[in-house]
């Protein structure tokens, strides 16, 4: 199954956010998209996911176009993303947190929700927050609760959105090892960030954004011996990255 952006375009009045972007994610990939701020990263996510409905061109999941529809019907079709400000519901317990889309979705029966939601508890390192409220938690343990309520679905595609900004190191090592696990279980992650080191680190290709264009696509050594990645967005901190 392979999820196809083509020739996508996006204005917001005068200023066009995406211009002709085409790109394609296959099963199993583990992709970073990179660029400066305003390169158009969060837009492209928010026209695949249903966000936004592009100006021009076509989103395809396997055969079907699916530009047109509202998010619930794509994420139900198995495409599921977090966002830069963490959605969790700050009154609920994780523990109901996680049950919420799965019993939303309605494919799971109530035991089954149940045995689920404890699951990734555990996978998520959360398991001594269970009965916690949302709102109690550090900003790096939302960010994994935000991602253990994407997986209560099981979906194909994760399009994550920053999900390293402001979590504590060693949290970010949790959430990198496991994403790497879903992405070794044939999970295709879409890994926004500009954390450089753990993106030269975890993903296998690169996609780089800049105003809106797509300036190259390829491995993470390819793009950082890239001039045009370089003046655009890595400059000083090159060398680290």
């Amino acid at each position: 199954m392979m999820l196809t952006v083509d020739q996508v375009t996006k204005n917001f009045g005068g200023l066009q956010a995406l211009s002709s972007v085409s790109v394609s994610f296959r099963r199993g990939e583990f992709v970073g998209l990179i660029g400066p701020n305003g390169s158009g990263k969060t837009t492209l996510i928010n026209c695949i996911t249903g966000l936004y409905r592009p100006d021009g061109g076509a989103i395809r999941l396997g055969e079907e176009t699916i530009s047109h529809l509202p998010p619930h019907r794509i994420y139900r079709r198995g495409i599921g993303r977090t966002f830069q400000i963490s959605k969790v519901f700050n009154r609920l317990s994780v523990l109901d947190n996680l049950r919420i889309p799965a019993l939303t979705e309605g494919r799971l029966r109530r035991h089954e929700v149940q045995d689920r939601s404890r699951e990734i508890l555990e996978q998520i390192k959360l398991e001594h927050h269970g009965k916690t409220n949302a709102e109690n938690l550090s900003g790096g343990q939302r960010k994994l609760l935000e991602l253990g309520m994407i997986m209560m679905t099981d979906p194909r595609f994760l399009l994550l959105d920053e999900p390293f900004g402001g979590v504590h190191p060693e949290l970010k090592s949790q959430l990198e090892d496991y994403l790497c696990r879903l992405n070794r279980e044939g999970k295709t992650i879409v890994l926004v960030s500009h954390e450089m080191p753990s993106v030269f680190r975890i993903c296998e290709r690169l996609v780089v954004l800049d105003h809106g264009v797509l300036v190259t696509d390829g491995s993470p050594e390819a793009v950082r011996s890239d001039e045009r990645v370089i003046n655009a967005y890595l400059g000083g901190s090159y060398d680290e990255a």
